[in-house]
């Protein structure tokens, strides 16, 4: 069964959109952990809805081709890869880079 390019395409598409909601909801989880009155409870629920979020999102994917995941994984490093390349690693207040 081949693929159509519309569709790799696409499912690039939909694994940059995972890739900006897992990490743009982890830059936002650590900028506000600072001021959080319960910041692991902030953590881990974050994490469950960020992760819940991308399972959906490649779950969704995986029932039409074998492919298309693959290719949303694409999508979601190079979100990751730009993330790091122009904003760093996020820190939190106090943080020292190691000499």
């Amino acid at each position: 069964m081949n693929v159509p390019i519309v569709e790799l395409g696409l499912a690039l598409a939909v694994g940059a959109a995972l890739g900006v909601w897992f990490f743009g909801g982890l830059l936002w989880t650590v900028r506000r952990m600072p001021a959080a009155r319960h910041p692991v409870l902030l953590m881990l629920a974050s994490f469950a809805v960020r992760a819940a979020g991308v399972a959906v999102g490649v779950i969704w994917l995986a029932g039409r081709h074998w492919l298309l995941p693959l290719m949303a994984l694409a999508g979601f490093v190079a979100v990751r890869t730009w993330m790091l390349s122009t904003r760093g690693a996020p820190r939190l207040k106090g943080d020292r880079e190691a000499t």
